[in-house]
């Protein structure tokens, strides 16, 4: 797993968390649940939570898919554990 798969699946963790909130609040808000927070303000809220939620998530895939297209650029040899740079060509052999 390179650097950025792990990154990525920290920052999806979190968003999803974040969407979970947003649920919890709506659900609390549908069902009328006795709180100290004005209507509106939960509102506010869960539309902030959610919004921020989809945006880690969103972020999260970008790094993913990124990480994915650098690997492929970028295979790196399993016995060595070394890749190639990005632009290095190989050497003709003799």
């Amino acid at each position: 797993m390179n650097q950025n798969t792990g990154r990525s699946s920290l920052i999806a963790i979190a968003g999803g968390y974040v969407l979970y909130l947003a649920y919890e609040l709506l659900k609390s808000l549908i069902d009328n649940a006795p709180t100290t927070m004005p209507r509106v303000v939960q509102i506010l809220a869960i539309v902030f939570f959610a919004a921020a939620g989809i945006s880690l998530l969103v972020f999260a895939w970008k790094i993913w898919k990124k990480g994915r297209e650098d690997q492929d650029q970028n295979p790196v040899d399993i016995e060595s554990g070394e890749g190639k740079a990005k632009n290095e060509e190989e050497p003709p052999e003799t």
